[in-house]
């Protein structure tokens, strides 16, 4: 069989825990791969960092479908499905012309998209469809919203997304997630739970190489792309409620990794002698393996947390709030991690971590042997490999 991968980005490069899952997924597919790049916007510049000539027979990358002038008939909508051919005609239909002539000369029997922006693209394409949403988009605009307060604007936009996701599983035979709980969100939308599975994320090989000794650093860190709104917050609640005054009190250092920080943060770094910005690392383990404790104050947002997984396997213990862990139900409070709902108890939660190695010990000994066990790529992926050995795989072939 020969199967169309539609990307809204170039998969050559693995810079954040999304790229690292289309292509663990897309290796998984046994078929004969072509993939065709959508990108919404111009792709900026980047250097490759994995070799893809041995994953795809083709690669295929059409002209930004949007640009900067958009038309307001954008606006004239209920939902996202026709926002592409609404907000860009033109660029849309350039693109359908592509997505038409890879399919023929590819001799494309499915199709597999990653990322429901694009899902436009293959309406009306009669054969199997896979769409992969990671996250669900619903869930995580919601929980903003009840977070940063309610707006009409933002009120809208959440009834156009929530309406686009009610109609997924009724436009492709199967739709992925990452977590239970974006699984469970999507199918309480859209009522159709018989084609809606959960696909979880793994970590690389990097990840499950013996633990290094543990960290001496009397601090914690932090890492993940600095710029995505989740984790932007996450930072603005742990250094104002969390780190400020209890751990800047008892002289606890904080690194942030990761490129793209907010312009208060860096101004707090400036001032304080106790902060750390090290923008992006190319090597995370020796950076990260410094400390013995990782903090996940994470408010808002929805999915996998790869940095979780990626500290289980570095040997660094978790402080976590709920939402940050919710996607990882094997994962236990006081046996693998600890779990604080409250600033004080996170506060407290580090010092005690921070002075009590032999517990430290436990724990990321423990979330080491968890991850091994039940978080490794060819683990997670088994849903996913299932897919491709049903009809949805077979239907038309």
């Amino acid at each position: 069989m020969a199967t169309l991968v539609l990307t809204s980005s170039r998969v050559d490069a693995l810079r954040s825990g999304y790229d690292l899952r289309v292509a663990q997924l897309c290796a998984l597919i046994p078929d004969e791969l072509h993939l065709m790049v959508a990108p919404l916007y111009p792709l900026p510049p980047r250097t490759p960092t994995i070799d893809t000539s041995g994953l795809f027979a083709g690669v295929t990358e059409c002209p930004a479908i949007l640009g900067d002038r958009l038309s307001p008939r954008r606006h004239l909508r209920l939902d996202n499905h026709r926002y592409l051919s609404r907000g860009r005609p033109r660029g849309f239909a350039e693109a359908r012309s592509t997505l038409a002539t890879v399919i023929t000369r590819g001799h494309i029997d499915r199709i597999v998209v990653f990322g429901w922006e694009i899902a436009e693209l293959v309406a009306g394409v009669d054969c199997p469809k896979v769409l992969d949403i990671c996250d669900s988009a619903a869930l995580t605009q919601r929980r903003a919203l009840a977070h940063a307060g309610w707006s009409l604007r933002g009120a809208l936009e959440l009834y156009r997304v929530r309406r686009t996701e009610a109609r997924l599983p009724a436009l492709f035979d199967q739709v992925t997630t990452v977590s239970a709980v974006d699984s469970a969100h999507l199918v309480a939308l859209s009522g159709r739970p018989g084609n809606v599975s959960t696909v979880p994320n793994g970590v690389a090989d990097a990840y499950l190489a013996p633990m290094p000794p543990p960290g001496d650093r009397r601090g914690v860190v932090f890492w993940g792309n600095l710029d995505f709104a989740p984790n932007a917050d996450a930072l603005s609640y742990f250094f104002a409620e969390v780190w400020y005054p209890a751990l800047r009190a008892a002289r606890v250092h904080v690194e942030v990794i990761g490129g793209n920080a907010p312009a208060w943060l860096q101004e707090l770094a400036r001032h304080e002698p106790l902060v750390r910005l090290s923008g992006f690392v190319s090597d995370l383990r020796a950076a990260v393996t410094r400390y013995p404790v990782m903090v996940n104050p994470m408010r808002t947002g929805s999915g996998l947390k790869n940095k979780v997984l990626e500290a289980f396997g570095l040997g660094v213990v978790v402080v976590s709030t709920p939402r940050g862990v919710e996607a990882l139900p094997a994962a236990k409070h006081g046996e693998h991690l600890v779990i604080s709902a409250d600033s004080a108890g996170f506060a407290a939660a580090v010092l005690d971590l921070l002075d009590d190695p032999g517990r430290r010990e436990r724990l990321r000994s423990n979330a080491n042997a968890l991850l091994h066990e039940r978080y490794r790529w060819p683990v997670t992926t088994r849903p996913w490999c299932a897919l491709f050995d049903t009809a949805v795989g077979s239907r038309g072939a």
